[in-house]
């Protein structure tokens, strides 16, 4: 019986180390793609390479898409800027040449984004929810996740669903041990006004986006005569609409603390200046095409998240 196959870009990442898991609960093979040399796996069923072209055969099922270099790490100079593209778009255009050169045509590709996608509301007044149809703006977090998809639209012969990332919460890593850690001291609570949105997902409901993403891509191969959908694009956040100020009261409830301070806006523009944008603005955004399909998030509200998270 075939062991399905999964090569996976980001692997070594954050979201790519829990997902890696759960693929082997399932009885997937995966083939990890990494830049750190001389990695090796202790289960027979995860090769690690550092070149697509040492991948040692054809067959791969699925791909994951998930390499790229962490937004808010570093001050966006322009060098950094450019790393963080290249980060994402040579990644992808990399895996998408191979796949063309050795007319490999996997059941789903699965590609990360995020919901830099759809900007910031310059009023901020957040009155619009984002759905997958929302534009896009010239800023630079919209840009990069625009310069990321529009790789994949260069190769409309492959299956490829896009998912655009929330903020990504788990308790062994990514950002929430960061944002936790003033509140846990009692310090700080809000973060300028606190009404600017806060657009998360569990790290279990993404990996279960994937998982069913990728069955999904199964079945309708099964359908005789009913090709599979090509190129669609999903939000991968949870349902409730969050704000900055409502995260930092749900978390020092959970922790049973009460921070004492409210950190002022200005005080993130003179240190981060332009990537400030990530903390002090953004869309709010809903999973408008997963609740069209009737999947259902695990976790859907920030109280049931983190309960689980900190428990």
């Amino acid at each position: 019986m075939h062991q399905p196959t999964v090569l996976l870009t980001g692997g070594s990442g954050f979201i790519g180390s829990h997902l890696i898991p759960a693929l082997l609960a399932q009885d997937y093979k995966i083939i990890g793609l990494t830049r750190k040399a001389g990695r090796i796996s202790k289960s027979p069923n995860v090769t690690w390479v550092q070149e697509l072209d040492q991948i040692p055969h054809d067959r791969i099922d699925y791909v994951i898409n998930l390499a790229g270099e962490s937004i808010g790490q570093g001050r966006w100079t322009e060098a950094r800027k450019q790393q963080l593209i290249d980060s994402r778009v040579n990644t992808t255009l990399a895996l998408y040449q191979y796949l063309r050169k050795r007319k490999i045509f996997p059941k789903r590709i699965i590609s990360g984004s995020a919901v830099g996608y759809y900007g910031i509301d310059v009023n901020e007044q957040w009155q619009q929810v984002c759905d997958e149809q929302a534009q896009s703006q010239a800023i630079f977090m919209s840009e990069l996740c625009q310069r990321w998809e529009q790789t994949i639209q260069l190769y409309p012969e492959q299956n490829t669903h896009i998912i655009r990332l929330g903020v990504v919460l788990a308790a062994g890593g990514g950002i929430l041990p960061q944002m936790l850690k003033p509140i846990r001291l009692n310090l700080v609570n809000k973060i300028g006004h606190g009404r600017q949105p806060f657009v998360w997902v569990h790290v279990q409901d993404v990996i279960r986006v994937i998982l069913y993403l990728m069955k999904e891509a199964n079945k309708q191969r099964q359908l005789e005569g009913v090709p599979s959908a090509r190129s669609k694009i999903y939000n991968v956040v949870a349902p409730e609409r969050t704000t900055q100020a409502q995260f930092a009261l749900t978390a020092s409830r959970q922790l049973q603390k009460k921070p004492l301070f409210n950190v002022p806006g200005i005080v993130f523009k003179l240190m981060l200046g332009e990537q400030s944008q990530l903390i002090l603005n953004g869309q709010f955004v809903k999973p408008a095409a997963l609740s069209s399909e009737g999947f259902e998030f695990k976790y859907p509200t920030l109280a049931e998240a983190l309960k689980h998270l900190l428990q």
